[in-house]
């Protein structure tokens, strides 16, 4: 196995790219560099790169994981652009994967129940809303479809609170534009035109307003 490469990283000025058969292998401190004697152009055993990889890289890679996790909880895709943003290599972060996976400290579907009933308990949204947001954390399509559907989500009930709060229990609306507002407000939401009607229906009962 040839070091073919060496270089300064330009985040962390403290640790450079070790490049070995032209691909990027890891990134070492100078002291390891020196420690193992690793210099470009010349060969370097086998042995020696597992043992880097194994003992230093991946431990390393591990500890940046479990810190990363350890005051807040993370989905598999934003725990891989960590990672990946320290620059570890990908079968590295395959593995750190892998280990967090099997021992639970990652799980996509644990995170999507938690997170679906953190937003209800705090922030109600429409289920539309809290797929797009899951999506965008990297959750599964599968995933957030069959969570959604162990979870009972009362779009028309949290609508209505919403719509209540908002108002302040002013109401009916004092003119078109302030019933528009709301009406948008809602949409902001995640509602569907269906439940915001519903919404203002059960407001009008309510309250008294519009038949």
């Amino acid at each position: 196995m040839l070091v073919t490469a060496i270089t300064q990283q330009k985040k962390d000025a403290t640790k450079y790219n070790i490049f070995i058969d032209g691909e990027y292998a890891f990134a070492l401190p100078m002291q390891d560099i020196l420690y193992f004697k690793l210099k470009e152009g010349k060969e370097v055993a086998e042995e020696t790169v597992a043992f880097i990889q194994k003992n230093l890289i991946y431990i390393k890679a591990q500890d940046t994981a479990l810190h990363f996790i350890g005051y807040k909880m993370r989905t598999v895709k934003e725990i891989r652009q960590k990672l990946t943003e320290k620059e570890f290599a990908e079968e590295t972060i395959d593995e750190v994967i892998a280990f967090l996976e099997k021992y639970g400290y990652a799980d996509d579907r644990e995170y999507c129940r938690k997170y679906i009933k953190e937003k209800l308990r705090m922030k109600p949204k429409s289920g539309y809303a809290l797929k797009i947001e899951l999506k965008q954390r990297g959750i599964s399509s599968r995933i957030i479809d069959e969570v959604m559907a162990e979870t009972e989500v009362d779009e028309e009930g949290d609508a209505f609170r919403w719509l209540e709060k908002k108002s302040r229990g002013q109401w009916p609306p004092a003119d078109e534009k302030q019933k528009k507002k709301y009406y948008d407000f809602l949409l902001r939401k995640g509602y569907s035109y269906d439940i915001i009607g519903e919404a203002f229906r059960q407001m009008n009962e309510a309250y008294g307003g519009e038949d």
